[in-house]
């Protein structure tokens, strides 16, 4: 997945290399002229594999910053994602033995065609199939979600005291065993999102080294057959980067 998602950035920006290493000349020198090869090699090589273009140049100390920054974020999105996937389990598990469904759907009734359960008007769909005149329901992430939120559901608590409600300031009732799911759910959620941050971190990390490693690269002054370039910063171009320029 990870591999994947990389694989199609690292396609989108090199089609960009043309523009990000876009060729300048000093106004009346001639036509601009291209970016050496070698640069634009080091750019590449870092962009698929941090710390690869930094090699190619002997520096072995930020080749390994990179390269390392690399390993732990990878792992870091596996062990989140895999931390995930268990408290995923765990809360599910939780509703299955703390949650009634026959509990929940007895209590629904209609009033002026508007769809009642546990006494409050049904906002969110809970889906069922019926077999052999049994109602069973579809326990897809709705489900999951819908018992942990909203009241309409609150009375499928095994836990659920209707004369003592709990609730919290905006009105959300609560039983220990809901408030105790909440907690579960928050922490699935929060490992899913740090696997997310880790992503970030990785194609941040292609992108950094890649364009650090083309800086890096040895080409402050290089010559063709006619013609000798030096690359000096420019901060009044429209693209910000290198001005290349060319005395023949």
């Amino acid at each position: 997945m990870v591999r994947q998602a990389l694989m199609t950035k690292a396609i989108v920006l090199l089609v960009g290399i043309s523009t990000g290493f876009a060729q300048y000349a000093e106004p009346g020198s001639g036509q601009p002229q291209p970016i050496p090869r070698e640069m634009q090699r080091n750019f590449v090589k870092s962009l698929l594999i941090p710390g690869w273009g930094q090699l190619s140049e002997g520096h072995y100390k930020r080749a390994a910053a990179f390269a390392l920054i690399e390993a732990g974020a990878i792992a870091g999105h596996y062990l989140y994602l895999a931390k995930e996937v268990d408290a995923v389990t765990d809360f599910e598990n939780f509703v299955n033995l703390h949650w009634d469904f026959n509990q929940w759907i007895a209590t629904e009734s209609i009033i002026n065609g508007s769809v009642y359960h546990c006494g409050f008007i049904q906002t969110h769909a809970m889906d069922y199939e019926t077999i052999d005149g049994v109602k069973y329901p579809i326990k897809d992430s709705h489900y999951y979600e819908n018992v942990g939120k909203y009241n309409e559901f609150i009375c499928g608590w095994d836990d659920y005291d209707q004369a003592n409600p709990d609730s919290t300031a905006d009105g959300e009732l609560l039983t220990p065993h809901k408030y105790e799911y909440s907690l579960m759910r928050r922490t699935a959620n929060d490992y899913g999102k740090k696997a997310k941050h880790a992503v970030t971190i990785i194609m941040f990390n292609h992108l950094i080294s890649a364009f650090e490693a083309a800086i890096g690269t040895d080409i402050t002054t290089y010559t063709g057959k006619n013609w000798q370039a030096t690359l000096l910063p420019d901060t009044h171009i429209e693209r910000r980067g290198l001005q290349v320029v060319v005395t023949f």
